[in-house]
C-alpha cells in the first residue's frame, strides 16, 4: 500500500519528537521513560489513517502486559491506537478489550468500517497509573497518569497538526477525558449529538461513551445504544 507523504511525515515526526517534546514541556515528567524491564516507552503512532472522512479519538494508549506472581506488569507498547491485539501474557491470551468492543458494539451499529477512520489518541504514550505501579518495584518511577491534564495540554499542538493531515469531516471522541480535551470544553456531553468544533472550520464533533464505561456500567451501555442509533442516521454524509 502506497503511503500518503503528508501522513508519513507526521508519523515520522511524531515518533521521533513527541516524547522529547512532552519531557521538555511538562514539569515532573521523567527524562528516562521506560517499562519495568527497561524497555523504552515510545509514542503509539496512528496507523489506521484514512483522510477526509472520520477521526476517532481516545485519551491515551494502554500497554501490553505480563502476568508475574499473579500481578499484571506493563512490558511493551500497544501496536497502534485501538489496534487489534491478541497475545499470551504468561497466564492467558489477552486481547485489547476496547478495540474488540469498537468492532462489536460501535462500528456495526454506526454502519462504518475501521477502514473509514483515522484512529488516534490525544496523548500518544502509555501513562503509569498508581494501580500499575503497585504491581512491581516502582522506586524511581512516576505516576504519569496524574500528569495527564498537563500532558494533554502539551499534546494539543501535535493534535492540531494531526487534524491538518487527516482533514476529517467529523471527529468522534470516546470517553469524557478525550471529549474535554478535543472540544476544549470542561463539561462536554457524551450524548451522541453532532456539534461544530470551535477552533476548526468545517469540522464537526460528537462525543460517545468509552467502551470501558459501557462494560462496567449498564446504564451507560443503555444510553450509548440509543446515541449510536441516532448517530447512525447522520453519519453517512461524513464518509
Amino acid at each position: 500500500m502506497k503511503s500518503n507523504p503528508a501522513v508519513l511525515k507526521f508519523q515520522k515526526e511524531c515518533f521521533a519528537n513527541y516524547l522529547t517534546d512532552i519531557q521538555n514541556k511538562v514539569n515532573g515528567f521523567p527524562k528516562r521513560y521506560v517499562y519495568p524491564d527497561g524497555n523504552p516507552i515510545r509514542p503509539v503512532i496512528p496507523v489506521q489513517t484514512t483522510t477526509n472522512k472520520i477521526m476517532l479519538v481516545g485519551a491515551f494508549p494502554s500497554a501490553r502486559f505480563e502476568q508475574r506472581n499473579g500481578k499484571l506488569i506493563p512490558v511493551g507498547d500497544n501496536l497502534a491506537p485501538f489496534g487489534p491485539e491478541h497475545y499470551f501474557d504468561g497466564s492467558q491470551v489477552r486481547i485489547q478489550e476496547s478495540t474488540e468492543s469498537l468492532h462489536k458494539n460501535y462500528f456495526p451499529q454506526l454502519g462504518i468500517e475501521r477502514t473509514d477512520l483515522w484512529i488516534t489518541d490525544i496523548v500518544k504514550i502509555y501513562l503509569y497509573p498508581d494501580k500499575h505501579l503497585k504491581n512491581f518495584d516502582s522506586s524511581g518511577f512516576v505516576d504519569t497518569h496524574k500528569l495527564f491534564p498537563k500532558i494533554a495540554e502539551a499534546s494539543l499542538e501535535w493534535f492540531k497538526e494531526e487534524l491538518k493531515v487527516c482533514n476529517p469531516k467529523l471527529i468522534i471522541t470516546l470517553g469524557e477525558v478525550a471529549a474535554r480535551v478535543v472540544s476544549q470544553n470542561s463539561k462536554p456531553s457524551l450524548d451522541g449529538v453532532i456539534r461544530d468544533l470551535s477552533y476548526a472550520d468545517n469540522i464537526k464533533i460528537v462525543h460517545l461513551a468509552h467502551p470501558e464505561i459501557r462494560r462496567r456500567n449498564p446504564e451507560w451501555d443503555k444510553r450509548t445504544k440509543v446515541h449510536l442509533r441516532e448517530l447512525a442516521k447522520q453519519i453517512k454524509k461524513y464518509l
